[in-house]
């Protein structure tokens, strides 16, 4: 049924209805009156207003056609924006962004929409970005922070964010526009700049470490040469059967292996050319393990198999050396804690052309394999990797710079062979080094006859320390020789210029104050251009035993030397003068 309400609608309605109507036949009335003329007036005017109407219209469309091209242009720049775009509402749902954000996250931007945006926030970053957003909402001018984001597969990327609070169509609701760079090159980039200094840095280090290494040395080997001087003269004066001459052996023996070791710790500290030269192998590692048997903790067993047949390769004695010590103490300290087994092996090695395919720019032939083992907890295996990468290390900063391992890989590199290395969990490391084997002849030792040669020359020794300077006149004085020591550069040189004849060498330290060796060498040179002068010193970056050679020095010998070195040198510089 109809209401009264629909009825009293239809009623108004119909009123107004009829009302028009009557209005439309006056106004045709009212125009059935108008004159002709007055009809034509009436005629162009609606023409003009009708033509006024038809240009307005096209006015209209072109702004429409500027309206939508200003549209598609803006549409172009926010999509195709080097910058990710973001609309994220005050709850952190987003509600708008470009197509470079969403190919930022690689996800489809309609998906993206009505997504909480800290689904895409690393998880270690969530917190950054609360803070961030409450400032941003506090302050509400732009705030900028950096933090990572994740895309959809997972893969993280660092980003720069600045962001600012923007109108809502929603007075109880604010939205946050959010401006999005990636800088993960940035940060690659600073990351790898922090490693250049951190190299740098470690340089550094061990350039201070080279320099401090020379001055320990002239102070340990001018005690050491009063040591070993004195002892040598001892001996000379105690009787062959007498039982003191059995312990002054011991302390001259002990002297020569303190000697040994701080010229290995100076020949690792040193920058230095390498100068591979046809090396037996075994010697020097039966060497190096008497020095590693008192570092290696007792609870650590160390057994030691060399069973090569032929173990000559084209190597440096020293950096074999080295290989051995960092193997051996990185196998240690695996095992500090509840001991092991650490085994050195050396044996011969024959690689056919499939066996050299697992290593790098190796050739089918013989081998020397030095294997390190130990029974430690092993490796990860997602570790394994790195471990050769320089200072990547899972130990404290008080147990080592990563750099052991990495100093193995170069020196073997650098002797055309190849490092290997096996580990499981809990069931310890075996590191093989692999040398090319060498059809060249070691140099034989050099054995000496046990007779010390004399003479009767007039020698001037000059050192700035008086024990030394008063050891190496009697030990020369000894040996038949007219002796003179002087404890100073500027005095020698005064009595040479005196007394330019008398005397047929100089021995010279290099290390003194006020004039050094080589200075003095110079100048004694231009009193007398025949003087042969023999250089002797433990450590100096200042003279070589080339350079030396160049200043006209007839010889150059290491500190601390024993009389019979010290014996033959002398004697065959001056034969030579002869």
């Amino acid at each position: 049924m109809k209401t009264e309400e629909d009825l009293i609608n239809k009623s108004a309605l119909r009123q107004q209805a009829e009302k028009r109507l009557k209005e439309k036949h006056k106004a045709d009335e009212d125009l059935s009156r108008l004159t002709p003329h007055e009809l034509r007036t009436l005629a162009h005017e609606l023409g003009v207003h009708q033509i006024e109407l038809e240009m307005q219209n096209e006015q209209l469309r072109e702004a429409q056609e500027e309206l939508q091209k200003a549209r598609d242009k803006y549409c172009d720049l926010f999509d195709f924006a080097p910058v990710g775009y973001f609309t994220i509402s005050e709850k952190g749902t987003i509600q708008e962004v470009n197509l470079t954000g969403a190919s930022m996250l690689e996800v489809e931007r309609g998906l993206l929409i009505g997504q909480p945006f800290t689904h895409f926030i690393a998880k270690g970053d969530q917190d950054v970005f609360y803070l961030h957003r409450q400032r941003v909402l506090e302050a509400e001018t732009q705030q900028s922070c950096e933090l990572r984001l994740v895309k959809k597969e997972g893969h993280e990327f660092f980003v720069h964010l600045d962001c600012i609070v923007m109108e809502s169509s929603d007075a109880d609701f604010k939205n946050i526009r959010t401006a999005i760079i990636d800088i993960t090159e940035r940060k690659q980039a600073e990351a790898a700049r922090e490693e250049l200094q951190s190299e740098l840095l470690q340089a550094q280090k061990m350039k201070s470490i080279g320099t401090l290494a020379g001055g320990i040395a002239h102070e340990v080997n001018n005690l050491l040469e009063v040591i070993v001087g004195n002892t040598e003269l001892a001996m000379d004066d105690v009787p062959e059967g007498n039982p003191a001459q059995h312990n002054l052996k011991e302390v001259r023996k002990a002297c020569l292996r303190a000697r040994e070791v701080v010229r290995k710790i100076l020949t690792f500290s040193r920058r230095t050319e390498v100068a591979l030269k046809p090396t037996k192998i075994g010697p020097v590692i039966t060497e190096s393990i008497k020095l590693l048997r008192s570092s290696i903790p007792a609870t650590i067993d160390l057994h030691v198999h060399v069973r090569a047949a032929s173990d000559t390769v084209l190597a440096d004695a020293t950096q074999i050396n080295q290989i051995l010590i960092n193997l051996c103490m990185n196998s240690a300290r695996a095992m500090v804690e509840k001991g092991g087994i650490l085994e050195v092996r050396l044996e011969d090695l024959e690689l056919d052309e499939d066996a050299v395919k697992k290593y790098e720019n190796l050739e089918p032939g013989k081998y020397v394999l030095l294997t390190v083992s130990d029974t430690g907890p092993g490796i990860a295996p997602d570790l394994i990797s790195r471990i050769f990468e320089p200072y990547f290390t899972t130990k404290g900063l008080s147990e080592g710079a990563g750099m052991g391992l990495a100093v193995v890989l170069g020196i073997v590199k650098n002797h055309g062979g190849a490092v290997s290395v096996q580990s499981e969990p809990g069931k310890g490391t075996t590191f093989g080094v692999i040398l090319p084997e060498t059809q060249e002849q070691a140099a034989p030792e050099d054995l000496r006859s046990d007779d010390v040669p004399v003479g009767t020359e007039r020698i001037l020794f000059i050192d700035d320390e008086q024990a030394l300077a008063n050891m190496g006149r009697q030990m020369l004085e000894r040996l038949g020789y007219d002796v003179v020591a002087k404890t100073g550069s500027i005095e020698a040189l005064t009595l040479l210029k005196t007394q330019p004849d008398r005397f047929d060498l100089v021995i010279t330290d290099v290390t003194m104050p006020g004039m050094t060796g080589d200075r003095l060498t110079q100048e004694l040179m231009r009193i007398r251009p025949d003087i042969p002068v023999i250089l002797c010193t433990e450590y100096s970056e200042r003279v070589s035993k080339e350079n030396a050679e160049a200043m006209g020095i007839r010889a150059y010998v290491m500190k601390p030397f024993v009389k019979k070195d010290l014996a033959a040198k002398v004697r065959e510089v001056l034969d030579k003068k002869k």
